[in-house]
Order: C-alpha cells, then sequence, then structure tokens
C-alpha cells in the first residue's frame, strides 16, 4: 500500500501516473512489460478440480499482467474444443488421455511422449498450441485399504496374482473394457480376478472398507484416497493412458505473447503434481473452501502471487 501525499502537486503527479499505468495494463507481478495483445479467456469443465486449474492459471496470468477474462464450468469438449480452435477460448487446462480419446475419438497411448506427440498433431491444424503437461495426473486408478496392501505385500497391480480370490469393483461398462477389468485380467494374468459391477464411488468406498470387496475403482485425485488410507496400486501404465493435466492454447495468443507468455505456463505446469491435486481438492471437497481462494492460496505458497 502506497503512503499518502498530502501536497496536491505530488498527488497529481501520483494520479497521473497511476493512469497512464491503468492504461498500460495491471502488472501486479512485478516489473515485466507485456505486449498489446488479446485478451485470454481461461475456461474449464463443470467439476472442481478444473475450476481450480484454471484459477491457478487465470491469477497468474492477471498477476503478471496479461488481461485475463474466465469462462468456467463448461461441458463436453465437443462443444469447447471448437470453441479453442475459434479463439472463442483462448486457454484451457485439459487431461492428455482425455483430450485425444474423448475430444478425437482416437486411442491415447500409454506413453506420456507419444500422447503429448499425438495431441499436437491432432491440434496442428486447428490452430492451437499443446503446451508441457504437468507431472500430475487425474486418471483410473486401482485402490486397496492400507490393510490389504500389508497383509498381501500389494503395491502394483502384478502384485495381485498371489493375493488370493481378490474381487474387483467398479461401474458395469468397467467389467469388459482393456483399461479395466478386461485388461487387468489379460494383461497381467490376473485369474484369480473376479468382477462385481458397483455404479456409485461412494458405494465402492464403503464396499471397500468393509471388506465386501478387495479393490476398487477410483480417481487419482480423489481426496477420499488420501483420507481413507487407501493404496493406488502401481504399474498399470500399459492399459491406462496418461491423463497429465495440459494446457491448450489458441495460437494467437501465443503469436502475441510469445515466450514469456510459455514460460509461466509452464513453469506453473511443472509445480502441479497428482499429490498437489489431491491436496487441491481436498481442501474443497473436504474444508468447503472456494476454488479461486484455494487457487491463490497455493500460487502464494508457491512463490508466483505476493
Amino acid at each position: 500500500m502506497r503512503t499518502a501525499i498530502r501536497k496536491r502537486a505530488f498527488g497529481a503527479t501520483l494520479l497521473a501516473l497511476a493512469l497512464v499505468a491503468a492504461a498500460c495494463g495491471s502488472d501486479s507481478g512485478g516489473d515485466a512489460e507485456v505486449p498489446d495483445g488479446p485478451t485470454i479467456t481461461v475456461a474449464s469443465f463443470n467439476f472442481p478440480e478444473s475450476v481450480i486449474l484454471a484459477e491457478i492459471y487465470a491469477q497468474a496470468l492477471e498477476d503478471a499482467g496479461y488481461t485475463v477474462e474466465r469462462n468456467l464450468n463448461l461441458g463436453s469438449r465437443e462443444l469447447i474444443f471448437p470453441d479453442v480452435e475459434s479463439g472463442a477460448i483462448s486457454f484451457l487446462p485439459e487431461y492428455l488421455g482425455s483430450a485425444i480419446g474423448v475430444g478425437f475419438g482416437e486411442t491415447a497411448p500409454t506413453d506420456e511422449g507419444e500422447a503429448v506427440a499425438m495431441l499436437r498433431d491432432l491440434f496442428g491444424e486447428g490452430g492451437v498450441s499443446v503446451l508441457e503437461p504437468a507431472p500430475g495426473q487425474d486418471k483410473n486408478v486401482f485402490v486397496v485399504t492400507g490393510e490389504f496392501a500389508e497383509a498381501n505385500g500389494v503395491e502394483t497391480v502384478s502384485d495381485l496374482a498371489d493375493a488370493g480370490d481378490v474381487t474387483l469393483a467398479g461401474p458395469p461398462e468397467c467389467e469388459g473394457r482393456t483399461t479395466c477389468y478386461a485388461g487387468l485380467v489379460e494383461t497381467y494374468a490376473l485369474s484369480n480376478l473376479s468382477f462385481e459391477a458397483i455404479a456409485e464411488g461412494a458405494a465402492r468406498v464403503a464396499a471397500l472398507e468393509s471388506g465386501e470387496i478387495d479393490v476398487a475403482l477410483l480417481f487419482s485425485t480423489q481426496p477420499v484416497i488420501v483420507e481413507k488410507g487407501f493404496v493406488a496400486l502401481e504399474g498399470t501404465d500399459e492399459i491406462i493412458a496418461p491423463e497429465n493435466i495440459i494446457p491448450i492454447v489458441n495460437d494467437e495468443v501465443i503469436e502475441a505473447y510469445g515466450g514469456d507468455f510459455e514460460d509461466l505456463i509452464n513453469e506453473i505446469s511443472a509445480k502441479i503434481t497428482t499429490e498437489v491435486l489431491l491436496d487441491l481438492n481436498g481442501r474443497v471437497e473436504l474444508e468447503a473452501q472456494n476454488p479461486d481462494d484455494v487457487a491463490t492460496a497455493w500460487l502464494t505458497e508457491e512463490g508466483f502471487l505476493g
């Protein structure tokens, strides 16, 4: 906060300087000059994690002096992708495998580098750039209780082969999918694995805690995993595509703002791990904090604001 200046001459000068600064755009992030360019419209899907991510990038961009608008809680990719290509939406934090599989109807590679290259090719003719992926992923995971993991020496899905008769629960479609029950049986030779259809995630959690089932299909960033001390089994890369958070940006923004813009976004993305996503989701889902406040707090903790 600036100290008040009582003399009128100094006050007038300060006001003039403030008006000039306002005309040039906000630059609360420091002394960097942001070039003239388009307003950056940051979008999100209609679930809390996506809104948190959109707020993280939007607030950091605003702090660095960019003009930002928000278009949050949107619906399907079929509706959003054309708007990104047209420039109606400038920036969307996406999920790597889902962008390929749902957005374009293609089969996503299980190798992260190959998946990133594929998504860049798919967007290449649409005037959209794909920036660097975050290490954090929100993907399907198979979880067991801590007690089950310890008693059976289970850390990976392959370890389930030596755990006796094991029951996996997931939504009905899981049974026939190569990314779920069918893939586990075929790829990891889990002949001891049976399937029980439980549509709702909360019901799967309850069945896991009660011992009715041994393994539950959840999402890797659900706070309940940490809250309940569940163990997410490793070693699923052969059947589940990577779902790294990955920003997609209309090329008009890239061309206008260049390397400084990309460097800031990539620096933020590099800090977003799966553990960070779990923590941020927990602040919203378990502590009832607002997504924008959670984003502000995390950016401040990481030194991007303040």
